[in-house]
């Protein structure tokens, strides 16, 4: 696959040394512009009004860390596709996989050498295309729905959705990459983990859309919950809320799929991975006590007694009978729940329960 020309580049760090450096390592890559800053805010202002598809980002800007710089980047609809390479001379493994969370293209360690700077380059910039077949499959797939014709939109989207073992391949390539300390591996492998479960979401979508359109509505409420499932595990909260919402048209008993993802990663042992996932089930659902018994399972687990009795206390506030809670509360505290007057609650539908992580 030959590589893309490099249109424009952003070098944004807060060290003037630092910018010198990448300035001349790109030389011989010959970007038809090269912009350099060093505030974040400059540098949203620059990327919301010209086309920069590559930043390099150092870790600390003149302004904020560069990871808040990526937190910033995403919250903009039209740039969360801007491809950004952490260079930094942060090797420690928390900091690497803060960065994999906020969704950077490559990470480059300083100091390092010109073949090593072109190569991480070039190797994002391939990750970037990993998926381009797959991406004009699905939009293929749309405009057959919008034509009306379902059968063959369904095939289209279901060639898509018989890949999903790839993603799992590529996120366990990550997994040893990250062990093995080969960070710039480690993030392309999850990144194009990633890019395939975007696009399973969008298959699945599209084949919600299909069977809604053949009037088929339980195979449409069950894709949309499958795709509600994979932005829960890509931690996409407002792409989750929508579908999910679409989904209670249909089915008032659905799950809600944070709370899905948390179960499923708490019985992995994943704790922390689980009290995240629980926590945006809880900003997705706020009112449902069985999230917040959920919640407090994962944190004493984890071993913290303190935020495992506030939010056992939380759903036992929140429910009247709520037997499971009591004996959770009786565990993390050695004593006895007693209700006051004023946190009795009318009690919750029993349904809800069926949302409880109660298991081994």
């Amino acid at each position: 696959m030959a590589d893309l020309p490099i249109r424009a580049i952003l070098i944004l760090t807060g060290k003037p040394m630092h910018a010198k450096h990448d300035k001349m390592a790109l030389a011989r890559m010959k970007p038809e512009k090269i912009h350099v800053l060093a505030s974040g805010v400059k540098a949203l202002e620059l990327l919301r009004n010209y086309s920069v598809p590559l930043v390099l980002l150092d870790s600390e800007l003149e302004d904020m860390p560069g990871l808040e710089f990526m937190r910033r980047l995403r919250q903009v609809p039209e740039l969360r596709q801007t491809m950004v390479i952490m260079v930094t001379a942060e090797a420690r493994r928390d900091r690497v996989l803060d960065s994999i969370s906020a969704g950077v293209g490559g990470y480059i360690l300083r100091p390092y050498s010109i073949a090593t700077f072109e190569r991480h380059i070039r190797l994002a910039q391939r990750t970037e295309m990993f998926t381009e077949i797959e991406q004009e499959q699905v939009r293929e797939g749309r405009e057959l729905v919008e034509a009306g014709a379902f059968d063959e939109a369904i095939e289209s989207f279901e060639e898509l959705v018989t890949e999903q073992d790839e993603s799992h391949r590529y996120y366990d390539m990550g997994m040893r990459y990250l062990m093995d300390g080969k960070y710039g591996k480690a993030i392309v492998a999850f990144k194009k983990a990633v890019q395939i479960n975007d696009l399973f979401a969008e298959a699945y979508k599209g084949l919600a859309e299909a069977y809604k359109g053949k009037g088929e509505t339980a195979a449409h409420a069950r894709y949309l919950q499958k795709a509600a499932e994979v932005y829960a595990q890509l931690d996409k909260l407002e792409e989750t809320k929508e579908l999910f919402i679409q989904i209670l048209k249909y089915e008032n008993k659905t799950p809600n799929p944070f709370n899905t993802l948390g179960v499923k990663l708490r019985r992995q042992g994943d704790y922390r991975g689980a009290v995240h996932a629980y926590r945006r089930a809880i900003e997705l659902t706020p009112d449902n006590e069985a999230l917040y018994f959920n919640l407090a399972r994962a944190f004493l687990f984890m071993g913290d007694r303190e935020q495992a009795e506030k939010h056992a206390l939380q759903a036992l506030i929140m429910r009247g009978e709520f037997p499971e809670a009591l004996d959770l509360y009786e565990e993390i505290t050695g004593r006895r729940f007693e209700r006051r007057a004023s946190d009795e609650q009318a009690p919750s539908p029993v349904d809800r329960m069926q949302e409880l992580d109660n298991g081994d």
